[in-house]
């Protein structure tokens, strides 16, 4: 009771509004430090299509069948960024089999768990290859490799071509029989199988 005559009346309001402001002041910093933890996750939503069915990361594309002047064939896969981020598109070819003679890339080998063997072609060699060392041209080509955010999109191809006439009948008649006979002799397997995956990452922000 004696505190209390002692305090004036002046320095009593003003000890209340000190009380006052600092209960305040603290109900700001910690309405701050709250709202801090509340951050918007950015969706991400890739998908590969082909032939309107979704795909997995890694390709299956077989040819049935070839032959010189065989009409062009093409297989298109679209890969589509539906997401709040960009994105990049890359691929490696992981294994092709021709003809019953498999060629199993550095990647594929990787892919697979297993250590590279000797022949092993890098997935870019293996490209190479496939469209320079043989009568028909295996190729495949992506429009490119950035998807931008939410309607992204790029095509990947692969597109198998023997045209009748190049100038090298004795070439188109070795394979033209190799091809026939392997058809024939293996009539449930495809003549051309190339294994391919895809994948798709953010961009960093």
């Amino acid at each position: 009771m004696k505190f209390l005559k002692k305090v004036s009346p002046f320095r009593l309001i003003f000890l209340i509004i000190l009380l006052a402001g600092n209960t305040f002041a603290w109900f700001i910093y910690t309405s701050k430090v709250d709202g801090a933890v509340n951050v918007h996750v950015k969706g991400w939503d890739v998908v590969f299509q082909a032939q309107n069915t979704e795909l997995s990361h890694s390709v299956d594309i077989d040819v049935s069948s070839i032959y010189p002047g065989m009409e062009d064939y093409e297989y298109e896969i679209t890969a589509y960024n539906r997401s709040e981020v960009s994105a990049n598109l890359t691929y490696v070819i992981l294994e092709a089999n021709v003809l019953g003679t498999n060629y199993v890339s550095v990647e594929g080998r990787a892919d697979r768990g297993e250590d590279p063997v000797a022949t092993d072609l890098t997935s870019a060699q293996l490209l190479n290859k496939l469209a320079n060392d043989f009568p028909f041209t295996i190729t495949f080509t992506v429009t490119g490799s950035n998807l931008q955010a939410e309607l992204g999109e790029q095509d990947c191809v692969l597109e198998v071509v023997w045209p009748f006439e190049q100038n090298d009948d004795e070439t188109d008649t070795e394979w033209g029989i190799a091809a026939a006979t392997y058809k024939s002799t293996h009539p449930d397997l495809p003549s051309i199988s190339v294994r391919i995956k895809l994948t798709i990452t953010q961009n960093p922000s």
